[in-house]
Parts: structure tokens; sequence; C-alpha cells
């Protein structure tokens, strides 16, 4: 019997030593969202538009709509070196519409354009969203401003 309850003990302690690490393991494994710049364009008034996407096979969670602007999630448009606008998730996705993947926005930003320039935009540039890809959080295109007529 003595023999049985140690056994029973020792299977306990190896039990409750191992479940968190199969805690964190499942975590680790859950899928993750991927906000990605899908197109920069102007619309017909030279404003620069930003279409962006939850690529990622994972929702973004609520924790990116903090309003808290040091902690919030947003991205940037650059001119060269210079950030000219910034956004944050809570202002221009106050619908929650990229919480789930393919889920889009469309942001027109008060930036206009008058000669062709390269533009970039930075998304998560806080890092404040873990998603699946890291990498593609970077776009810049060259936009041309059509002729006056």
């Amino acid at each position: 019997m003595r023999r049985m309850n140690r056994f029973v003990i020792t299977l306990i302690t190896v039990g409750a030593l191992l479940c968190p690490a199969v805690w964190v393991s499942a975590q680790d494994t859950a899928p993750k969202p991927d906000l990605v710049v899908d197109k920069i364009t102007l619309n017909p008034s030279g404003n620069i538009v930003v279409e962006i996407r939850n690529a990622g096979p994972g929702p973004l969670p609520d924790s990116a709509w903090k309003s808290t602007e040091s902690y919030a999630a947003c991205f940037v448009i650059m001119i060269g070196v210079q950030f000219v606008d910034y956004a944050t998730l809570w202002a221009a996705d106050p619908n929650r519409a990229l919480k789930n993947p393919g889920g889009t926005i469309t942001y027109v930003s008060p930036i206009k354009i008058q000669e062709p320039t390269a533009v970039r935009v930075w998304m998560d540039i806080t890092e404040q969203v873990e998603e699946a890809n890291e990498g593609n959080n970077i776009k810049q295109v060259l936009l041309k401003p059509e002729p006056a007529k």
C-alpha cells in the first residue's frame, strides 16, 4: 500500500510539473493574425489611401484596439524618412473589421500628394500585435497623381 501511495504521489507531482508546459505549448500554437498593407493608392483628390487586411489564420486580439496611444497598435505613413501621418487601430477601425481573418479596412489620410512621391506604410510600428509574419509589415509604392484637367 505504501508503495502504491508513493507511485500515485509521484504521478500527481509529474502531472503538476508537466501541466504548465503543455498549457504554454498549446498557447504558442494558437493561430495568430497577420496585418498586411494590401494597397497604397491615391483618391481623385490626391489623398493617400491605405488598404489593410488581416491575412493571418488567427483573429486580432481585443488588446489591439487599446485607446492609450503609447500602447496602441497603429500604422504610420512615411515620405522618405519623415512620418507624415499615423493612425491607431481604435481610430482607423472602430468597428473592428480587422478582428477576423480576411477582414479589411480602408484608411484615407488627410495627406495629399501633388507630384510623384515614394510613400511607405509601416503597419504595427509599435509591435503591439504578435503576428504570424512580422516580416511583411512595410510596403512602399511610388504614387503618381493624375495631372490636373
